[in-house]
């Protein structure tokens, strides 16, 4: 990794704002390749200050492993990192769970947990090993123009502005994304009047790998297997409920989270520091506009339920760094936002719209409906060929694959993907 002098003007190929998790992966996906990156982040990228970089968890798909594996970062991940050997579904007082089992699947794990801030550290440490790759920390986008041939962008830091000219713009920067904006693009917001209480805990019993997601009225409960014998909460709540319960005293709070989760583990031990997160859905209208593409929460933005959000943003930093590296080999760099488009809107809608109809489906309170849903879960369990499709979009490995999640170098041929 290098940082750009105070000249007044760096050229590059790639410049990607926002520098969070899903930022800072395509620029490492793009290390291996001749690019020149540049990612500008508003933190201190030598203090890990960056708000995804904090104590929440992720549950990475099995396809996420694999581009993970691909970018060659696995190896330093596998160590913290939790193998998930089956899931549980249930809802709370009814009859019938779901089980996902990742031995009826012919698979180690069905996917893996691992805390936000290892992720962060080790995608940050291979970063300053990347000799094309320059970072512009505590840095700002002031504004930029495109042509067709490439962009002009402002970066200002400070006591400096720092001009560029890339032949691709990739926002990163956010569900209130500022390029996003500046395109004229529009995003459409579901608000769910809910935030996630985050935080990990100790329990009696060992996990044994497996993850939990309870439906209640008030919205979806997941205790997620870490390393240490801890699990990882995510809760799910009514705003104000969340804003009560995150004030609690650790007694009272153990007790509120022992009647909402059960017995399943035994009972609640210590529990660590509490955050709260606003939940939405924004999906935007376009995925960029001539040299600009949007990604991660900047081009869709789930509820936590299911875990799917980083796992969708990874298949798309795997799906556009093939693009880039394609277009950078031909210099077809025209029309890669709508290439980029085709390949991924499909994805992308089918998850925002299985994690949005799982919100709508056990929150509703309908009558018969609840009845309806433990025989549901009851009849899941029993049709293995129901479960095998399932257990495939979660653990991403459904669909058209991008090179990086098949092992294949980015430099590979386009016949071969």
């Amino acid at each position: 990794m290098t940082t750009p002098t105070s000249a007044t003007r760096f050229d590059c190929d790639v410049l990607i704002v926002g520098g969070g998790l899903v930022g800072s992966a395509l620029a490492l996906a793009l290390a291996d390749t001749p690019l020149r990156v540049v990612l500008v982040e508003s933190s201190d990228p030598a203090r890990l200050e960056q708000p995804s970089f904090d104590a929440r968890v992720t549950a990475l798909a099995n396809g996420s492993r694999r581009i993970l594996e691909g970018m060659r970062l696995w190896d330093a991940l596998a160590a913290h990192a939790e193998p998930i050997i089956a899931i549980h579904v249930s809802e709370r007082g009814r009859f019938g769970a779901a089980r996902l089992r990742a031995s009826e699947e012919g698979v180690p794990a069905l996917g893996y947990t691992i805390e936000n801030r290892r992720l962060g550290e080790a995608l940050w440490e291979r970063l300053a090993d990347a000799p094309r790759c320059s970072v512009l920390g505590r840095a700002t986008l002031r504004g930029f123009r495109q042509d067709p041939l490439g962009v002009d962008a402002q970066v200002d830091r400070p006591g400096e502005r720092i001009e560029l000219r890339a032949r691709l713009l990739v926002a990163a920067d956010g569900a209130r994304s500022r390029i996003r904006e500046e395109l004229g693009i529009a995003a459409r917001e579901d608000r769910y009047a809910q935030k996630a209480l985050i935080l990990n805990a100790r329990m009696d019993r060992a996990h044994g790998g497996v993850a939990y997601e309870r439906f209640m009225p008030s919205g979806p409960l997941a205790m997620l297997p870490l390393p240490g014998g801890r699990v990882g909460v995510v809760w799910t709540l009514p705003a104000e409920r969340a804003n009560e319960i995150a004030e609690l005293s650790d007694d009272a709070f153990r007790a509120e989270l022992q009647r909402a989760f059960g017995h399943r583990l035994g009972r609640i031990g210590q529990v660590g520091r509490r955050s709260l997160h606003p939940l939405r859905r924004v999906r935007s209208a376009a995925l960029g506009a001539g040299r600009v593409v949007l990604i991660g929460n900047a081009a869709v933005t789930l509820h936590p339920v299911a875990g799917q959000g980083f796992n969708l943003a990874l298949r798309d930093v795997a799906a556009l760094a093939e693009l880039i590296a394609d277009a950078h080999a031909t210099g077809a760099y025209d029309g890669l936002a709508e290439r980029h488009r085709a390949r991924r809107a499909s994805d992308q809608r089918n998850i925002a719209l299985f994690t949005h109809g799982l919100i709508g489906l056990f929150g509703a309170d309908l009558p018969g409906l609840g009845t309806a849903r433990g025989l549901g879960l009851a009849a899941f369990d029993l049709l293995p060929g129901a479960k095998a499709a399932l257990a495939r979009h979660t653990m991403g490995i459904a669909g058209r694959l991008p090179r990086l999640a098949r092992g294949l170098p980015l430099g590979a041929s386009a016949g071969e993907s």
